[in-house]
């Protein structure tokens, strides 16, 4: 199990505020880490991604409904370390651009399409900037698409 409090104070440094909030996404993970079949190494790669504890809970949430609704498939970490690896974008983009991609569908009071969906649109966005030569980030580009064309799931 990771030491989630030592995690938490090192993202909140001496904001005891932002420690709490860490320390209560980072508990929340840790109790549906083994659930969404989520590692150790996974867990701290994922935390350490995350700009915010609220980041980290969405995609540790986001992880545990992909095991629950595919049990067969590849766990969700993996997915994402895959579409990570085969774009320009790293780690900390596509976290960002899930979250985004959460908030715009909960604003456009639209239902989550699941995890491998959400990948699959984002992998269309990464690879519409791959032959050009000054790529925006990976959420950037979400938004772009989202006003552009919106989303249909």
């Amino acid at each position: 199990m990771p030491d989630i409090e030592s995690l938490a104070d090192q993202f909140a440094g001496d904001d005891k505020a932002l420690y709490m909030g860490w320390l209560e996404a980072l508990s929340e993970g840790a109790f549906l880490q083994e659930e969404a079949n989520l590692g150790e190494e996974g867990f701290e790669m994922m935390a350490r991604a995350c700009t915010s504890p609220k980041q980290f809970a969405i995609i540790v949430e986001s992880f545990d409904e992909h095991a629950k609704e595919h049990p067969d498939m590849p766990n969700a970490y993996q997915l994402l370390v895959d579409h990570v690896d085969e774009s320009n974008h790293n780690l900390s983009e596509w976290v960002a651009a899930l979250e985004y991609f959460y908030d715009w569908l909960a604003q456009q009071k639209q239902k989550a399409p699941g995890l491998l969906s959400m990948l699959e649109y984002l992998s269309c966005c990464a690879e519409s900037q791959s032959s050009l030569p000054h790529q925006e980030s990976l959420p950037d580009v979400l938004t772009d698409m989202l006003d552009r064309y919106g989303y249909e799931g």
